[in-house]
């Protein structure tokens, strides 16, 4: 059985994106969170990893963007569909950028609106993007690019650190995303199922490394240096 995650933390969108999803080919929704530390915790625990995963793209503890690069890194067999109310394209060309395979619109909870009726008429663009990533197809809503050509992908993060890092150890990199959403090092510690104090050692390690005394400098650093990618850089309205 096909099995979805969903994470959104609007409730007024959860339910309906849950009863849309349920739909496709009876599939199984065996993760629903309602931020984004709530999903890597339940990707930890959860008896199988989901084929599909609908990311809400502003999200609270762990912002879509750097969900996706995490993801990605971590849990590549995963097929990411960004989800979003808003239609910021620089935002939505890194999320695509950092491996997210889809990116549609929530316009599809609504396919009686004007909107949706005037560019999908009766088609269902959730179930497209599903059949879509499942075969390894990208697929973007046109509400977002009228022109497909018109994305202009940037060199993802994977790319800049198997060029530039390559010598730092994947547990390291993990950190380093992790970092970046300003998590608490005890969260992180949950996250990576690390003790405290392991954690701990690697942001001494990675601050002697790059040269930074406190975790809001090695953040900067990682950002300029192309090691992760911030949404305040993508996106005006991101915490």
């Amino acid at each position: 059985m096909l099995r979805i995650a969903i994470a959104e933390d609007e409730e007024r969108h959860l339910t309906p994106i849950i009863q849309e999803a349920s739909a496709f080919k009876k599939a199984e929704i065996n993760i629903i969170s309602k931020n984004g530390f709530d999903l890597l915790m339940s990707l930890k625990t959860v008896k199988r990893l989901p084929d599909i995963l609908l990311l809400d793209i502003k999200m609270p503890k762990i912002d879509g963007l750097l969900l996706t690069q995490y993801i990605t890194f971590i849990h590549p067999s995963i097929k990411i569909i960004g989800v979003s109310s808003h239609s910021n394209e620089a935002l939505v060309t890194e999320v695509l950028s950092e491996g997210a395979l889809g990116f549609i619109t929530k316009f599809f909870l609504k396919r009686e609106s004007a909107v949706y009726q005037g560019t999908y008429g009766n088609r269902n663009i959730l179930f497209e993007a599903m059949e879509a990533v499942l075969d390894n197809k990208e697929y973007i809503d046109s509400l977002l690019f009228n022109q497909r050509d018109s994305i202009k992908k940037s060199k993802s993060t994977k790319s800049i650190i198997r060029e530039n890092f390559a010598n730092i150890p994947n547990t390291h990199m993990e950190y380093l995303i992790l970092n970046a959403a300003n998590l608490s090092h005890t969260e992180i510690a949950k996250v990576m199922n690390k003790s405290l104090a392991s954690v701990k050692n690697y942001f001494n390690l990675l601050s002697a490394e790059f040269i930074v005394s406190n975790r809001s400098e090695l953040v900067y650093h990682c950002t300029t240096n192309g090691i992760v990618k911030h949404p305040r850089f993508y996106d005006k309205s991101a915490n």
